[in-house]
């Protein structure tokens, strides 16, 4: 009988079954945590005997074949420098297994440690970016132009302490489309961020849904002032900048940009400040407030006769 299912003995003598849907080409595995793992011949293709870092598993990688890394449950790798973990193989997945502790976790040791996306279509799901540096780590993670259909699902974003910081959580570059943020939690202690997600220039078909920001940021959380979003969709985020003192918002869309914000919370320290901007964006139900332990209001309020 025929199923999605397939069978297939993989290069070290493993046997896999797999669903085509979801994983048409190789499978490689990666965990620090196991004893022996390596970046060398001879690993990767067995959970038993991994790669020891995601970015040697990405050079094993064939571009638009579907290939996929699962990183195995207690994996953690130390970021030191902007090519530490570079994806750079269009089509590839990275997924984190394990919960709680277990969560994969890369973490910066330099300023410019980070997860570096310069491929197209690369998808990165379950796995936890801890900011240890002292001084800040200035990108936890950037999206260069060639970034289009970038998917980042479940990730956690945190700090190690208010001076060990993300002063960026995301950088996108400019031009980038279809990029989806989903199911992700960006949690900072107070510091010196200056904003979260913050887009270079315009966007495209950008959608950002289903997330949770606790920060502190000194300019706007989900910063898309530069250039336009052409119809990006923020929905069913809460969003929460504690900053009392910032002149940004809890997300900025310049003038101009298009789109939808439905069933979004934002919250902002800032008493009596703008919460949100977006000129020529559809609002439905988003709720909005600048006080804490009272709940929000709708915003923007409604101010026109609906025929």
């Amino acid at each position: 009988m025929d199923t999605k299912l397939f069978g297939r003995n993989q290069p070290g003598g493993m046997f896999s079954i797999v669903d085509r849907e979801f994983f048409p080409g190789s499978i490689f595995w990666v965990g620090s945590a196991v004893s022996g793992a390596s970046d060398s011949a001879g690993y990767g293709r067995n959970p038993d005997a991994p790669f020891a870092t995601i970015d040697y598993a990405v050079g094993k990688c064939t571009a638009s074949a579907g290939d996929v890394i699962f990183v195995l449950p207690g994996h953690t790798e130390d970021l030191a420098t902007a090519t530490a973990c570079a994806v750079d193989v269009a089509g590839v997945s990275i997924i984190g297994l394990g919960s709680g502790r277990l969560m994969p976790t890369l973490s910066t040791t330099a300023a410019a440690g980070c997860v570096a996306i310069s491929a197209a279509n690369v998808t990165i799901k379950n796995i936890k970016l801890l900011a240890n540096f002292a001084t800040g780590t200035t990108n936890m993670m950037t999206l260069s132009t060639a970034a289009d259909g970038c998917t980042l699902d479940g990730l956690k974003f945190r700090d190690t302490s208010a001076t060990n910081e993300a002063l960026v959580h995301i950088a996108v570059a400019t031009t980038v489309t279809d990029l989806v943020i989903r199911g992700c939690s960006f949690v900072t202690a107070a510091g010196s961020m200056t904003g979260s997600v913050v887009f270079a220039g315009s966007s495209t078909d950008c959608v950002i849904e289903d997330s949770v920001w606790y920060v502190d940021s000194s300019d706007s959380v989900i910063d898309h002032q530069t250039t336009a979003a052409v119809n990006i969709l923020l929905r069913r985020n809460a969003v929460v900048n504690v900053d009392d003192g910032a002149a940004g918002y809890c997300v900025e869309l310049k003038t101009g940009s298009t789109g939808i914000a439905q069933d979004n919370r934002f919250g902002y320290g800032k008493v009596d400040a703008e919460v949100a901007v977006g000129d020529a964006v559809w609002w439905f139900e988003n709720y909005a407030s600048n006080t804490i332990a009272e709940s929000g209001l709708l915003d923007p309020s409604t101010s026109h006769a609906i025929p």
